[in-house]
């Protein structure tokens, strides 16, 4: 097989076994598709995906903060605490008779695999009294037994509101708990509280209970990804499904790519499945993997779809009567599906490759997170390429006929039109056409203008914030929230630490530094402590009155604290610490990521084009755009327009997926026209006339897959995660930035100005080209 063919010859034999064989190809997707789904739902007998989740974080490994939060949980005594944190009682003026009734409750929280459960009122209970004999008798046992009390009185107040109107219950599970036990335990407990609190309200009708524990935390995330992911989906798929009907005019064209998207996303969840008893994966793929799938699958079904009802149209235009006769119509239906699967499987198999080595740039990063994410979009591209090249092809073959037939919402007056207007072309000539022409007449006036406007979309870039707050993805407004946010403000000796330290020395060595921390502005606190079972180590943790804990106040004095050198080694936590690790860690990878990105474009583009200026000039134009669409995010976010949420700045590792993914989708774009107007370029048009009809025959294309993505964008924004949200509106920014200002109007200028320089190569790479070149 020549190295110029392989991959014609490969697609070729694609579309000829999906022609001749597509109640096969149906059945194996069938199958596939019920296989994973099931384990997804079910994990057939044990946990399903949802339960096999981890709870977001975006600790690094080999960090001083990653260090730490290992360092403090292995620690041996460290047992699982569940917080129980309580308001509307006034323990101020109401603290015996609320201390008689928590005893009659102490009982109802007493369940299984718990070892202890703590209250002011039983730590006041067992103070004992001053004897004034002993202090006579013997002085020292005297002052032992007043510290003794003091620090009993100090526990029993640190566990009552600050503002007098509340109080927490502190329990404490049995150490060594397996996670079926912990899992029953916290179970237990959900069960308990409600006959906690209806005793509570027999005194006090206004009382509320709220649990706090890092389990309950992890689960609320995890359930609001499973409550925005059915809400996005639930929005976006209709919208979607009313768009295909528009631009295909007819449902059963517009249903193939979201039946490629459903496919793909179902599939995609069972992988993820499997890949969680490998490795950890955290719930915020799971709607990765959904806003990724839909859009690449709406790309890959309009393309594929598109190309076959042009296939269609053009040879019934050559023989009409090929319609009336059932047989010939079957023969017609095959030859197209097989030559749109030469053609635009070609095309969509090209722009998933992109994509993946897109998206691969994360995996070179440190972060799990990052790298768990880059393999879940990876795994996605791929399934929706493999359901739009064969699933979607297969179905349309067994549609045969039904396809052939107009629709009759294509007959209907008030869609006519609209169908008319902004369906799939078949002719070269039409909207797109004269745009380009209008693009071309005056190509320097557009270059300087969507510059202009990208580069003051751009603008809001240089005070862009980044940040990385585990507390940030905890649903807004519900019960672990408002109890969360109680602890911190009214327990300042519960509260997470803002830095945790942990000193290679012992505590009685730890003095001086305890001291200068104590002296650096905005401290409230700090509790030194021996680390259980860890022998020479001691365990600082520093609370700062700031606003933001990961502001910059905390993260200030995070780097003033790794600054020092006490005589021994320290290592600094916490969640400023984290998020100072996570950036630098970025930092790092970027490069690496950026370089992975920028060769397998430059390499990929060239294979396709044999141009080493068209690749160069996606490299940069992309690049603008996406720093333009990030620019108009960021002054979304951070001024709370649109109704936005208002933010101190946007996810870090958000940042970081925007711009793998949007590249990606980019470059899908980039792909989708640059295929056409090669196509026609090659067929010796010259350089206007090939874009000019490349624009038309794939405008349509990427403005209708376009405005469908940003519904599906849009409709995951509709969700409570603040991390989804971001996310969702970044890269409908990037999508509606980049199918209009970009492919329609600035690629189209550009191509007019360099004209036949388009498609310059040094000779060496000229004859690289011609041995290796990527037919599309």
């Amino acid at each position: 097989m020549a190295a110029a063919h392989w991959e014609t010859q490969l697609f070729t034999r694609i579309g000829r076994a999906v022609s001749r064989h597509p109640l096969a190809f149906v059945l194996i997707w069938a199958m596939v598709l019920g296989i994973t789904g099931s384990l997804a739902l079910t994990g057939w007998g044990g946990q399903n995906l949802f339960s096999r989740l981890t709870s977001s974080e975006t600790n690094v490994p080999d960090t001083d903060s990653q260090h730490v939060a290992d360092t403090v949980a292995e620690a041996r005594g460290s047992s699982t605490t569940v917080t129980i944190v309580v308001t509307g009682v006034d323990v101020r003026t109401h603290r015996a008779q609320a201390g008689e009734l928590v005893a009659t409750l102490r009982d109802k929280l007493d369940v299984e695999h718990v070892a202890s459960v703590t209250d002011a009122f039983s730590v006041l209970a067992r103070v004992p009294g001053t004897d004034p004999a002993l202090a006579q008798a013997d002085p020292a046992a005297a002052r032992a037994a007043a510290e003794a009390t003091a620090r009993a009185q100090a526990s029993a107040q640190a566990m009552l509101a600050a503002d007098g109107n509340g109080f927490t219950e502190v329990i404490t599970l049995d150490a060594g708990l397996d996670a079926k036990q912990q899992s029953a335990a916290h179970e237990a407990l959900d069960a308990a509280l409600p006959g906690y609190l209806d005793g509570l309200h027999e005194q006090f009708p206004g009382a509320e209970a709220y649990q706090v524990s890092t389990r309950a935390i992890g689960d609320s995330i995890i359930d609001l990804v499973q409550k925005d992911l059915i809400r996005g989906e639930s929005v976006g798929l209709p919208v979607a499904l009313v768009l295909l009907v528009i631009v295909f005019g007819g449902l059963l064209a517009a249903g193939l790519p979201l039946v490629g998207a459903l496919t793909s996303i179902g599939v995609g969840m069972g992988g993820l499945w499997l890949l969680t008893h490998v490795m950890g994966i955290d719930s915020f793929i799971l709607n990765v993997i959904s806003i990724i799938g839909l859009a690449l699958s709406i790309d890959y079904g309009l393309l594929v779809v598109s190309r076959y009802r042009e296939e269609l149209a053009e040879r019934l235009d050559a023989d009409a009567a090929v319609a009336a006769d059932r047989h010939r119509t079957h023969q017609l239906v095959r030859q197209c599906v097989a030559r749109s699967i030469e053609t635009a499987g070609r095309t969509v198999s090209f722009s998933a490759l992109t994509i993946a080595f897109s998206i691969g740039g994360l995996l070179v990063m440190r972060s799990s997170i990052l790298k768990t994410i880059a393999l879940g979009g990876i795994i996605v591209t791929v399934i929706a390429v493999l359901s739009a090249v064969t699933l979607i092809p297969a179905i349309i073959t067994l549609l045969g006929s039904h396809m052939v037939r107009p629709s009759v919402l294509a007959r209907v007056p008030g869609l006519r039109g609209l169908v008319r207007a902004v369906g799939d072309a078949s002719s070269d000539t039409g909207a797109f056409h004269k745009l380009a022409h209008r693009v071309i007449a005056h190509p320097w006036i557009i270059m300087v203008v969507v510059s202009a406007i990208l580069a003051l979309m751009a603008s809001p870039i240089g005070t862009l914030r980044l940040r990385t707050a585990f507390t940030d993805y905890m649903p807004a407004n519900s019960m672990i929230r408002t109890g969360y946010d109680t602890l911190q403000s009214q327990y300042p000796a519960m509260a997470t630490p803002s830095i945790t330290l942990i000193a290679e020395a012992p505590p009685e060595r730890t003095g001086a530094l305890v001291s200068q921390i104590e002296d650096l502005a905005h401290v409230t606190r700090v509790s030194p402590g021996a680390l259980a079972d860890k022998p020479g180590l001691t365990r600082i943790d520093v609370r700062v009155d700031a606003s933001d804990q990961v502001g910059p106040e905390v993260s200030d004095m995070v780097r003033t604290l790794r600054g020092e050198d006490p005589g021994y080694r320290i290592w600094v936590g916490g969640a400023a610490a984290s998020q100072i690790d996570f950036n630098h860690s970025l930092a790092q990878g970027a490069p690496w990521s950026a370089l992975i990105i920028v060769v397998s474009v430059l390499v990929l583009l060239f294979l396709m084009t044999g141009s080493l200026i068209v690749p160069l000039k996606a490299l940069l134009i992309n690049s603008l755009s996406l720093v333009a669409s990030l620019g108009v995010t960021a002054w979304l976010f951070e001024g709370g327009h649109l109704g936005l949420p208002q933010v101190n700045g946007l996810e870090t590792f958000i940042v970081a997926c925007m711009l793998a993914f949007g590249f990606g989708l980019a470059m899908d774009y980039e792909v989708f026209l640059l295929a056409r107007i090669k196509e026609y370029w090659e067929a010796g048009h010259d350089n206007n006339e090939a874009v000019a009809r490349g624009l038309q025959r794939s405008g349509r294309i990427i403005t209708s897959a376009a405005a469908i993505i940003i519904a599906v964008f849009l409709g995951f924004v509709s969700g409570e995660m603040l991390a989804i949200k971001e996310l969702g509106v970044a890269l409908a920014i990037m999508v509606a930035t980049d199918a209009t200002l970009v492919r329609l109007l600035l690629v189209p200028s550009t191509m007019t100005v360099l004209g036949h320089w388009n498609w310059w190569a040094p000779r060496p790479l000229r004859k690289v080209y011609e041995r290796f070149q990527l037919h599309h």
